[in-house]
Order: C-alpha cells, then structure tokens, then sequence
C-alpha cells in the first residue's frame, strides 16, 4: 500500500512538474515569439518610413526637373516669340521701303514723261515770236504751263538751272564750255529734282 501511494505521488508530482515545465517553456516560446513580432515590425515600420522619406525626396526631385525643363521651354518659347517679332517687324521695314521706294520709282517716271511737254512749253513762252502771239493765245499757252508746273510740283519735282549758277557736275551737263568751266553761261534745259532726288541733270553751257 505504502509502495503504491509512493509511486502515485512520485508521479503525480513528476507529470505536474513535467506539465508546468511545459507550460513555462510554451509560455516563454510565444513571449519570444511577441518579441521578436514586435522587433520585426518595428524594423519594417522603419523601413517603411525610410521608404517614404526615399519617395518623397524622389517626387521633390523629380518636381524640381520638371519645373526647370519648364522654366527651359518657356524661356525657348519666349525666345523665339522674340525671333518671330523682330523678323515680322523686319519684314514689315522692308516692304514699308520697298513701298516709298516703289512709289518713288514710279512718280519719278511719271515726271520724266511730263517733262519733255513743260520743255516744249519753256521753249514757247522763251520764244521771241511768243510776244507778238494774239493775246489769248499767250494767256491760254501760259494758264496751261502754270496747270502742268502745279501738277509736277505736286508730285515733289523742283525744277534747277540758272543763268549765272555756279557749275556743279552733280547736277549739272555741261553741253559747251567757253571758258574755264565754273559759271553756267546758258540754261539749254532746266534740270528737275524730287526729294533731293536729281531727276534730270540740267543741260547747260559754262563760260
């Protein structure tokens, strides 16, 4: 009986110890395993915070080039919108010049056809026999003179040429020289000008 009751406690108390050292090592297993859940998340919470410390740095950076790629082509679009102005302003210099210039060609040609008639009138009013023509006649002859005279002034030409002018070949064609050459004698043909334009080069004789 003794033997028995011995055995049993001998038992009893084994498997108690055996089980609670079981439950001591079970429990110490999963305080581990807390631990190191927590260690790791810990870890993977700072990565995750480093992650978005990279991401955000990287969206900054990238910001940044896109606002100088943008800055960049604004400053080629200004550029060239620059460009653009000066050759439209360019152009339009040029053909406002070509204008006048055109203008002026064609008004100075206007006024070398007209001058062979004022020509044709000067040599008829400066004719002697134009003194003994009918009355009429000279005030007719010399109302239509002064009629073309205000039409080529009205187109800018100035006629040049006096007896007694000093000779200046820039606008002067000495037809005869009787002398040394620097005072205008005789006025075969007044010379006309436009605009400090010569015209016609007024064709004189020099004494």
């Amino acid at each position: 009986m003794k033997l028995w009751l011995y055995m049993y406690f001998y038992f009893d108390n084994h498997l108690h110890s055996s089980y609670n050292a079981k439950r001591m090592e079970k429990k110490r297993n999963e305080n581990e395993d807390l631990e190191l859940e927590m260690e790791v998340g810990d870890e993977l919470e700072d990565e995750s915070l480093e992650i978005e410390d990279e991401t955000s740095a990287d969206k900054l950076k990238r910001l940044r080039e896109k606002l100088k790629l943008a800055e960049k082509d604004k400053m080629s679009a200004l550029e060239e919108l620059q460009r653009a102005r000066a050759d439209f302003l360019n152009a339009r210099r040029r053909l406002d010049e070509e204008k006048v210039s055109d203008r002026t060609r064609m008004t100075a040609g206007l006024i070398e056809d007209i001058l062979p008639l004022a020509d044709s009138f000067d040599m008829a009013l400066g004719d002697p026999a134009f003194e003994t023509a009918p009355d009429n006649l000279k005030k007719g002859l010399q109302g239509i003179y002064l009629q073309l005279s205000s039409i080529l002034k009205g187109y800018g030409a100035e006629a040049f040429g006096k007896t007694g002018d000093e000779f200046d070949p820039n606008i002067h064609e000495a037809l005869a020289d009787n002398g040394n050459g620097s005072v205008v004698k005789d006025v075969v043909l007044k010379g006309y000008k436009m605009n400090d334009k010569i015209i016609r080069h007024a064709k004189v004789t020099v004494e």
